[in-house]
C-alpha cells in the first residue's frame, strides 16, 4: 500500500493545506514537492500569509493530494497527509528546498524571488488513502508519534 501512496504522493505536485488558527480552519492550495523517501513535504510561502502565521502557532496540518484531474470520479484516490509543519532553519536545507521547488514548478519563479520567505517541511505522521468512494486504507508511518 505504502508503494501506491508514495506513487501518488510523487505524482502529483499540488495540495490543499488545512491549518487552524484562533479565526478556525483555513484551506489554501499549494504547489509542493516530496523527499526521496516521500515522508517530507516541502511548501513554500510568504511570512505574512495566515498559513504561515497557523502553522507556527500550530503545527499539525493536514494535506489533500488527488487524482481528480486524471481519473473518473468514481475511481479518484484522495490521499490525505497528517503531520507536523515547522519551519526550516538551516540555510542548506532551505537552499535545497527553494531548489527542488523551483525546479518542480518553475512557475514559482516570481514567487521564489521574494524577500521574507518561509520554507516549511511538513514531516508525515499518517496517511489515509480513498480509493473511489469506499475503499480507504490508513498507515501510521514507523517514528510517527502515537499521539
Amino acid at each position: 500500500m505504502l508503494d501506491k501512496i508514495n506513487a501518488l504522493i510523487r505524482g502529483n505536485d499540488i495540495c490543499v493545506l488545512a491549518t487552524a488558527g484562533q479565526q478556525g480552519p483555513h484551506t489554501s492550495l499549494m504547489a509542493y514537492a516530496c523527499s526521496a523517501d516521500c515522508r517530507q513535504i516541502y511548501l513554500v510561502t510568504p511570512r505574512q500569509t495566515l498559513k504561515y502565521r497557523n502553522m507556527r502557532a500550530q503545527p499539525s496540518v493536514s494535506l489533500l493530494v488527488d487524482t481528480r484531474e486524471t481519473m473518473p470520479r468514481g475511481e479518484v484516490r484522495a490521499l490525505t497527509i497528517n503531520g507536523r509543519a515547522v519551519e526550516i532553519a538551516d540555510e542548506k536545507e532551505a537552499a535545497a528546498a527553494r531548489e527542488v521547488l523551483g525546479g518542480r514548478h518553475p512557475q514559482l519563479k516570481s514567487l521564489l524571488a521574494l524577500p521574507d520567505l518561509a520554507f516549511i517541511r511538513v514531516s508525515i505522521e499518517t496517511l489515509q488513502l480513498l480509493e473511489g468512494p469506499q475503499a480507504s486504507h490508513f498507515v501510521r508511518l514507523p517514528g510517527a508519534d502515537a499521539g
